[in-house]
């Protein structure tokens, strides 16, 4: 039996708290993690590196995350159904949306951050359907966006 290897996931958010919960988790699953600010750091990750997984968000300064996409999959088409665009908003009007939600995957904020790193994970090793939008939150998770480290320090 082959040994698991290494995820390499791209973690792409301007609002640094939020972009540190998800690197600081995912590394915590063993994953090897690169971070960037807005899209073009983005881009310049994508040409240096190959990534199993691209987690963007889909509204920052300097290019947002479905600009990445279209210029990442130019540099590196292998990455097509692995991008996870997070958003603010429910149903982002942008006409290239359509395009993208037909081979990606889209999460709504506030979104589980367990559930974020499970298809995450599942998509970095090649799993899931392809594409579609995770389910909503379930009732008892709190909106925002928690990591394991914070909730330890809560309950103490």
């Amino acid at each position: 039996m082959a040994l698991p290897t290494t995820l390499s996931i791209l973690v792409v958010e301007d609002h640094a708290a939020v972009r540190e919960a998800i690197a600081r988790s995912l590394a915590r699953r063993g994953c090897r993690v690169t971070t960037a600010t807005n899209g073009i750091e983005g881009l310049e990750a994508v040409r240096g590196q190959r990534f199993d997984a691209v987690i963007t968000d889909l509204t920052m300064p300097e290019r947002g995350g479905l600009w990445l996409w279209e210029r990442a999959l130019e540099v590196r088409p292998e990455l097509r159904g692995r991008f996870m665009l997070i958003s603010a908003e429910a149903r982002p009007g942008q006409q290239a949306m359509g395009l993208f939600l037909q081979s990606e995957h889209f999460l709504v904020k506030p979104f589980s951050l367990d559930g974020l790193l499970d298809q995450a994970e599942e998509i970095g090793r090649g799993g899931g359907d392809g594409h579609g939008v995770l389910p909503e939150m379930p009732e008892q998770v709190q909106p925002g966006l928690e990591d394991d480290e914070q909730g330890e320090r809560e309950e103490r």
